[in-house]
């Protein structure tokens, strides 16, 4: 069944056969959300004005029921008593769907396009959160989707989704699992990188003010859009998508997901990682301003599980582990009474 099959139903051009079949498949539960779409869709292409207050349901019905009365009447075809109960159901179907289908898909059309409108000239009300440094916050919204926000993170949504899709913004760290809906795709939007799916699990790690996204797909699809790559890309799971704004490359390897979703419980992986970009995730995670200070140090690699450690034990484990040292400058009190983040400088030992 598709809408123009509907649209000559409703126009009167198919002959009874068709017609029949027409009024089989709207009949089915299953199927009424998808006439009321096509309504919608009908009524809005045929720019059908509706105005004035809603139909008088009661009134209309009555005039329903006395038209199947006359029609009893004035019938020449009396129904035969002795005829089976499926014959005089068919035969009492046949004749209700005549007069009572038109005007209640109308009834239908009408409740569609008067929600359809009503919902898209809907201000939506949002919330934000901001998760502050050391914590981890979890939110539900309004579809069921589940997000984890790692510290430093704000969370813009919307306390009920539009009508044709489920739009939030994110800067920061999240772990997103969605509920599945294909016909409304769920869109996280971020300064570097704009994210669509439609049902899936997938972890964001994108501050804007780092000029890094990364995005690691766990289960499901998602896509990528941003201005800064210049075209659509599809991930899949156990990929991990990155843009790195300050060396201007954007790549895709494979990676264990779970690796980046550890934050949760707690957890810092790192399994080959740059020592770049474990230096931003570690100054978050300890909420202090950790500064390579020879760019020799950029791409060396760093294997590493960061869990319960303090900062110096950190610091002292990097510093067996790689060819590094490190100076340390305490927080200061500006002239607001605030104090700037701890400072931590690390240089290639000589």
């Amino acid at each position: 069944m598709n809408k123009n099959l509907l649209l000559q139903y409703l126009s009167g051009k198919l002959d009874k056969h068709a017609a029949r079949e027409v009024v089989t498949w709207m009949a089915l539960p299953e199927n009424e959300m998808l006439v009321r779409s096509y309504l919608a869709e009908i009524w809005e292409e045929n720019r059908l004005a509706i105005k004035g207050p809603a139909p008088d349901f009661d009134s209309m019905l009555h005039s329903i029921h006395r038209r199947i009365e006359l029609l009893d009447e004035d019938s020449p075809e009396k129904i035969n008593r002795s005829t089976s109960r499926t014959k005089r159901f068919i035969d009492g179907f046949r004749k209700v769907a005549a007069i009572l289908v038109v005007p209640l898909l109308v009834l239908t059309g009408w409740w569609s396009v008067r929600h359809y409108q009503s919902t898209r000239t809907q201000e939506l009300t949002y919330r934000e959160i901001f998760t502050k440094p050391g914590c981890i916050t979890k939110v539900e919204l309004a579809d069921g989707t589940q997000v984890w926000l790692n510290d430093g993170t704000r969370l813009r949504y919307p306390e009920k989704f539009a009508r044709k899709e489920r739009r939030v913004f994110v800067d920061g760290e999240a772990y997103f699992k969605v509920t599945h809906n294909s016909k409304r795709p769920f869109i996280v939007e971020n300064p570097l990188m704009t994210t669509t799916v439609t049902g899936t699990e997938f972890n964001l790690n994108a501050y804007s003010q780092d000029k890094y996204f990364e995005a690691t797909l766990t289960r499901g699809h998602i896509s990528l859009t941003s201005e800064h790559i210049n075209k659509k890309v599809d991930i899949m799971p156990g990929q991990q998508a990155r843009l790195n704004l300050e060396n201007k490359t954007f790549t895709i390897n494979q990676v264990n997901p779970m690796q980046y979703a550890a934050w949760r419980e707690g957890k810092l992986i790192f399994v080959d990682e740059k020592l770049e970009i474990a230096i931003k995730k570690l100054s978050r995670w300890y909420n202090v301003d950790i500064i390579l200070a020879d760019a020799i140090l950029k791409d060396m690699p760093i294997t590493a599980t960061f869990q319960k450690e303090q900062l110096m034990q950190t610091l002292n484990l990097l510093k067996k582990a790689l060819p590094i040292r490190y100076e340390v400058t305490a927080e200061k009190q500006r002239a607001d009474q605030t104090y700037s983040r701890k400072q931590i400088k690390i240089y290639a030992k000589l």
